[in-house]
């Protein structure tokens, strides 16, 4: 993705089904409902129930499985977890850092990566997160540095959005926040932290997540449904900074079940549950995926939900406790405001960008999907180097754990 043509063809947006890897739910009247927003989960692939419309970065026609098994490196990684939830085999790669034990507890943060052709490894080659794992203060602590750092993979999922998007993702459309959890990816989480609580070397006061475009979206909605409302065993998430998110609790446009466009006779639309969760998102100045103004959401033709002022205003309406950092992206053209703090979206209102990535590479409409693309580390592999947001979200965390 660092690659300038991967970073084009990637990440333009970001998320299965009943539970058995390759079960497809009946499909009642109504798409959605007030209590859980869709109806049901999200239909995996699978053999029975193959993906057609598949991400372009994917390169395939076709999705048949309902899972991908990550990497996780083991120059990298301590190990890859897998086990089994709802029916689903699911994996994660796990790094503990240096003298962690159970008299020596540290902070667990899991990462949750982009959707389409997303992957748990992403954590290692596309963040700088793993570096700081081993070393990062965050729990002010001198004798206990660093952090379990958790990647996890998503599934492959139908997703419903207008433009193709079926590959790699985390549910947060199904949203039952209930204890346990229908959502087959809420309850791997769940899982996953009871376990990792269960060797003792956690530090439960400062459990936190992360996550990029579609897995900023479901660290969002995890961390507010897993704030108040504890797993089953009885673990609760501190705090969530995200990049490249808006609200989890939106619209959709096409219907995952019938394969058709949502002809809005029921809306996903869901009241923003209430909650005191700490959550920083970070954002560009302009953003093809996840527009940063409404007006950027309407020249971009960006999904429902999907405008990340509009959230962060809906949200502090409600009460939520959101930190927002807006940062400058590419499309300004000035190297000293790439990753700077931006005062204000790109102003398009004087007529929308034109042109694509194929016939503008450089125009403000592909530069936008290339911010999308840049996880704010400052890491680019050429020069300049922006700025490293990521020490900025690891404080946001360092400063929020449970009271």
């Amino acid at each position: 993705m660092r690659n300038l043509l991967m970073i084009i063809l990637s990440c333009l947006v970001l998320v299965s089904c009943s539970g058995s890897d390759g079960g497809w739910s009946t499909t009642p009247e109504a798409l959605c409902n007030a209590s859980t927003g869709l109806r049901a989960p999200l239909p995996a692939c699978s053999s029975d129930t193959v993906c057609t419309r598949v991400a372009s970065e994917l390169h395939m026609t076709m999705i048949e499985t309902p899972t991908m098994t990550p990497n996780c490196d083991l120059a990298l990684w301590d190990e890859r977890l897998t086990q089994t939830i709802l029916g689903f085999t699911r994996h994660a790669c796990i790094h503990r850092p240096p003298g962690v034990s159970i008299s020596s507890k540290r902070p667990l943060l899991l990462w949750f990566h982009p959707g389409g052709d997303g992957s748990a490894d992403l954590a290692a080659t596309e963040t700088d997160l793993i570096n700081k794992a081993d070393s990062f203060d965050l729990t002010g602590d001198p004798d206990r540095p660093g952090f379990i750092l958790v990647s996890v993979q998503g599934r492959n999922l139908r997703f419903p959005t207008a433009k193709p998007r079926d590959g790699r993702h985390h549910d947060f459309y199904y949203r039952d926040l209930n204890s346990p959890s229908k959502n087959p990816d809420i309850a791997n989480v769940d899982a996953l932290i009871d376990d990792l609580v269960q060797e003792g070397m956690v530090d439960t006061d400062r459990i936190y997540v992360s996550g990029w475009s579609n897995g900023a979206f479901f660290s969002q909605f995890y961390a507010i449904a897993r704030n108040t409302t504890p797993t089953g065993g009885g673990n609760r998430v501190a705090a969530a900074a995200v990049f490249a998110s808006a609200s989890p609790f939106g619209d959709i446009s096409w219907d995952p079940f019938k394969e058709t466009t949502n002809d809005g006779s029921s809306s996903c639309n869901m009241t923003i549950p209430a909650s005191t969760v700490p959550i920083q998102i970070i954002y560009r100045s302009s953003d093809g995926a996840v527009a940063c103004d409404a007006v950027q959401a309407m020249c971009f033709s960006t999904e429902p939900g999907y405008t990340t002022d509009q959230w962060i205003a809906q949200a502090t309406e409600v009460g939520l406790h959101i930190t927002a950092v807006r940062l400058g992206g590419i499309e300004s053209g000035s190297v000293a405001s790439l990753d700077a703090i931006a005062p204000e979206c790109t102003d398009y209102s004087g007529g929308c960008p034109i042109g694509d990535c194929d016939t503008a590479p450089f125009g403000d409409v592909c530069l936008s999907i290339v911010n999308h693309a840049r996880w704010p580390d400052g890491v680019y592999n050429r020069p300049p180097d922006g700025i490293d947001r990521e020490i900025d979200m690891l404080q946001f965390l360092k400063n929020n754990p449970l009271m």
